[in-house]
Order: C-alpha cells, then structure tokens, then sequence
C-alpha cells in the first residue's frame, strides 16, 4: 500500500526470491510487472514501475521448492582450519553490528583451548557446546541481538545462535555466513521463519551448521532457502525507492507463504 504526496511516482521495489542453491526452484505464477535477477547466490524480484497518486501493489507468485537432502559426517576429514586459504579467510572476516569480530569479549576466547585446535570438525563441535551452553534458547526474541548481545544477556533464538557461530568461526579464520528462510515442521502441516548457519570446509565446501537446532553437517528437505548473507549481515526482504520528487508513504505486508508439502501428497 502506497500514497504520495501529488503525482504519479515511480516505484522500484526489490524483494529476494527462492535461490537454486541446495534446492530446485520451480517458478508457476510470476509476480505482475516484476522481473526476476541474480547476484552472486542470491535471486530476487525487481518491480519498476510509474503508479497512480494511491494505491495498493499486490505481488503474488506460485513457487515449488524441492530441497536437496545433504550429510557430512563428522567422522569424515573436514581439513584443517590452517589449510584455509588466507585470501578467502580474509573475505569472511570483516567485523559489523551483529558479527563483531574485534570485540574484546569475543576476542578473549582465542585463548581458550578449544579454540585454537586445528581441526575443523572438532573446532565446529566444540563451538556447537560452547554456544550452547552460552545461550538459553528462546522461541523468539522482538529483535535481533547480534553476537555480542547474545552472549552478555544469555538468551537468544535462531538469530542469535547463527550471529554467535559465525562470529566465532570468523575470529578463528573460518569462512561462514548466514542462511534465512522456513523450517517445515510437523510433516508439511506448519512452518516458521529460521536462521542458520554454514561454515566453509577446504575438504568438504559448504557445510549446514544449525546451532539452534543442534544440527552439524545435515541439510534436510525440512530447510527453505530464501536468502543468503555473507557480507551484509542483515540483508532487508525488501527494498522500496522512488525517483519521484515527493515523499511516498508505504506500507510493506509480507504474509508467511500457503505452503502445499508435495513430499506428502499420494
């Protein structure tokens, strides 16, 4: 829902879409006058277009998204951390609001034992313990905390576990980013906004790391990717701009998606 001030403004609205990245992704109903892009992993949808003084933009689509069930055993060799390319470890490690990577408080751990181990996949269970016994798991939070936050008041949900572990790889030298979705839960019937986590292995690429969920290694068809943050760590759903010289008040509705689990079906 839109108004302007007088005119008729142009409106350009960015809103991110299903990636192909551990998933098929199958577009039936593309949303009116949108076109959708690509940049670097992610997909989203571009709306530009000259609209009335008022009105009310409405961007539906219909979307199958079949997700690729993947396992990495932590018996396996995930590498060593020093094996890491420097290049690529100093790529992931640019510190921000929710990954503060030069907090002194985060930066006291680089002492501890656990942390200095060279083993990637005994590094990664070590920092899944740490995490939890750090933070109490909440069913949700009004805000987003961040990785500093999270550790002075112990509590968090998806958000802050996912902050906190790639805070903590990125520290360490371990390239991570943060994934944003829906996680289906009770067989297909309900699903829920999630957060979580992968961290780069130099044997194994990618790997799943769900602290909230005590999942290391496991992407299950249960996972819905809809974004993925790697330099920004808090990319908007979405972004709205106008060219028009007067203000333009707008009201944004995001409703969580009527899913129809096709894994359930006869």
């Amino acid at each position: 829902m839109y108004r302007a001030n007088a005119g008729s403004p142009i409106i350009r609205l960015k809103f991110f879409h299903y990636p192909n990245y551990r998933q098929t992704v199958h577009l039936h109903k593309t949303p009116i006058h949108c076109k959708l892009k690509s940049k670097g992993v992610n997909s989203y949808f571009l709306f530009h277009q000259k609209v009335h003084t008022k009105g009310l933009i409405s961007l539906d689509r219909s979307v199958s998204v079949f997700p690729t069930s993947s396992f990495v055993n932590l018996k396996n060799d995930w590498g060593r951390i020093s094996d890491i390319p420097q290049i690529l470890k100093d790529k992931y490690r640019e510190s921000s609001k929710y990954w503060p990577v030069k907090s002194p408080t985060i930066l006291n751990l680089k002492e501890e034992e656990w942390f200095r181990t060279d083993d990637l996949s005994r590094w990664i269970l070590s920092a899944n313990r740490y995490i939890r016994t750090k933070i109490k798991h909440v069913e949700t939070l009004e805000e987003r905390l961040g990785a500093y936050q999270a550790i002075l008041t112990a509590i968090g949900d998806c958000d802050e576990f996912t902050d906190l572990l790639i805070t903590l790889a990125r520290v360490r030298g371990i390239p991570s980013r943060r994934l944003t979705g829906y996680y289906i839960l009770e067989q297909g019937k309900r699903l829920e906004a999630h957060a979580w986590g992968e961290i780069f292995s130099p044997e194994m690429g990618w790997i799943t790391t769900d602290i909230a969920l005590n999942n290391i290694g496991s992407h299950t068809k249960d996972y819905i990717i809809l974004k993925i943050e790697e330099f920004n760590p808090a990319l908007p759903d979405y972004q709205i701009q106008t060219k028009h010289s007067t203000i333009v008040h707008h009201e944004w509705q995001r409703p969580k998606p009527t899913i129809t689990p096709i894994y359930n079906q006869p």
